[in-house]
Order: C-alpha cells, then sequence, then structure tokens
C-alpha cells in the first residue's frame, strides 16, 4: 500500500485528534507539542483549514476547534454508513434493558472507529466518544476479523511484530473461529490496562506538565505488551465468573460482510458464565434485527474465512 505524504498525514491526526476531544478547543502551541508538529508547520496548517472552513479559531483565546465544513463532510459520511441509523434504537434498548452502555464501531481505513453510543458510563467506568479510534491489531477486532478473509486475517495477525511465533499466530486463528462459531466476542479486562493505569501515575510531570516522551515510551511498551496477551475467552463456561472488558457482536450487509459491530461494555463486575449467555443472547437478537431490517445476509457460523 503506498504511504501517504507527510502532509496528509499530519492533516489527518489533527482532524483525528480534535473529533477524539470534542467541545474542546487548543491553542497553537498545544496542537503542536501533542502532535509532535514543528510550530511553523503547524502554524501553516491549521490556518489553510481555517480558511476552508475545516477549524474555526477563537479570535480572543487564540483556540482552534472543528469547523463548520466537516459537518457536510460527517453528514456524507453518515450516509455510507446507514447501519448507524438502523441500530440506534436497539443501542438504546439494550443500553436500557442491561444497564451498559452499547457502543456501534465499525473498520474504518485500518482502524476501528466508534460511530454511536448509547447509555451512560457508571461512575469510575468506560468513557466513550464517537470518533474515538483503536487499532485494529490482535487482540483487539476479532469480532471484525472472524469473518474476515483469509489475507485480511493475515495482514491483522502481521500486527503482532515479526516475533510473532507461529504458535501464536495459531492461537488467534482458534480465536477466530470460536467467535465465527459462537456468533459473539468477548474481552476479560486486561492486565495490561491496570499496569497503565498504574504507570501513567507514575509518569513525572514539570511544572505540572506530564513529559509526553515518556508517557508515549511507557504506552507504546505496554501496547506491545498488552498484543502478546490472549483477553479473548474461547469458553464460558471455565470460571464461576468474569470480569469482561466488553461483548461484541456483528452487524452483517447484503455481502455477508461484518458492517458494523455492536459492544456492550460498562458491564458488571462479575458475570457468570450464565448471565454472559444471557447478556450475548440480548445483543445477537439484536445485531439479527438491524442486519434483516438493512437486507444483510448472515453468514453460516461454521464457515471458513
Amino acid at each position: 500500500m503506498t504511504r501517504p505524504s507527510p502532509a496528509t498525514e499530519r492533516t489527518v491526526a489533527l482532524l483525528n485528534f480534535l473529533a477524539s476531544r470534542p467541545g474542546e478547543s487548543f491553542s497553537l502551541s498545544e496542537l503542536a507539542r501533542r502532535l509532535d508538529l514543528n510550530k511553523s508547520t503547524a502554524f501553516l496548517m491549521v490556518n489553510s483549514l481555517v480558511e476552508s472552513g475545516y477549524l474555526l479559531k477563537n479570535p480572543i483565546q487564540k483556540a482552534y476547534s472543528l469547523g463548520p465544513a466537516l459537518i457536510a463532510v460527517g453528514s456524507a459520511a453518515a450516509r455510507q454508513f446507514a447501519p448507524v441509523d438502523h441500530a440506534a434504537d436497539e443501542m438504546r434498548r439494550l443500553a436500557e434493558e442491561l444497564s451498559v452502555q452499547c457502543v456501534a464501531g465499525a473498520v474504518v481505513a485500518g482502524e476501528i472507529v466508534m460511530l454511536a453510543c448509547a447509555g451512560e458510563p457508571k461512575p469510575f467506568g468506560t468513557s466513550i466518544s464517537p470518533g474515538q479510534r483503536l487499532p485494529l491489531a490482535p487482540p483487539l477486532g476479532t469480532v471484525y476479523m472472524a469473518w474476515a478473509s483469509a489475507e485480511e486475517i493475515e495482514d491483522w495477525l502481521k500486527k503482532l511484530g515479526p516475533d510473532v511465533t507461529q504458535e501464536q499466530k495459531t492461537r488467534f486463528i482458534n480465536v477466530l473461529d470460536d467467535v465465527r462459531k459462537r456468533g459473539y466476542a468477548t474481552g476479560l479486562e486486561a492486565i495490561a490496562k491496570l499496569r497503565l493505569s498504574k504507570a501513567l501515575g507514575e509518569v513525572p510531570s514539570v511544572d505540572g506538565q506530564i513529559d509526553r516522551e515518556q508517557l508515549k515510551n511507557i504506552v507504546q511498551g505496554l501496547v506491545e505488551e498488552l498484543t502478546h496477551e490472549e483477553r479473548v475467552l474461547s469458553d464460558i463456561s471455565g470460571q464461576p465468573s468474569y470480569h469482561l472488558s466488553h461483548i461484541s457482536a456483528p452487524v452483517f450487509g447484503s455481502d455477508g460482510k461484518v458492517k458494523l459491530a455492536l459492544n456492550l461494555i460498562d458491564l458488571p463486575r462479575q458475570l457468570s458464565s450464565e448471565q454472559v449467555k444471557e447478556f450475548a443472547t440480548c445483543l445477537l437478537a439484536a445485531t439479527a434485527r438491524i442486519t434483516q431490517s438493512i437486507g444483510g445476509t448472515v453468514p453460516l457460523r461454521s464457515e471458513v474465512a
């Protein structure tokens, strides 16, 4: 795949950064620091985006935020993700009946992008906003990859890194098989997530500002560890209770491909195996109705990718 130009990458990074922080605005210095940009480069970029209406500049605070031109772009993009509109009522119903958050996500340009959310986050729970992104890399994305082609799965597994063993790859392939047969994916709360929280509390600061270079190194190291941890459950019956990070199920398009995934998050801290299956049954019923409403086709669960 052809690598985009540096200027394009910088512009995309800036818009993604602001989209993940709706309602916030940032000075030129803050944007340059957070995106690791030369200040003069950042100045030229944001001014061009302001002129085109993609950014707004507060004349008093000298801060930048997303601009009105993106509304038209967003509306046009939303029409490409019609399943989200069909999913809205089902998402609200799931959030209310199960007392969880229900988040809709899709794969966009090689990343998992959160498109909509229903339900309120619990105190100290997970907070997710539309526009937030996650890497489509093991162990993330099993609900999308379980019905993917062999070539797509191989590309996904390559993101484990050059040192990945065949045994590790086989383990993830088996996980995808289990997800496909069961119809939904689950994930355990990762130990690495706890290590990340602890590490962030230990990052030194100067004058109240976090040492971002050290933070970046810590996060990168923990993400590498995270990708080598198997967080996905292949058998919901081996333990008396589970602390799950999510339960996810796919919505299929007319071509039998995963167009959207609904994710239940902010789950109770302890779920019995029967409760996990009850939550999953409710979720599967909802995604089946959405699939039907958009004229989708559900592939056989036993099909090999």
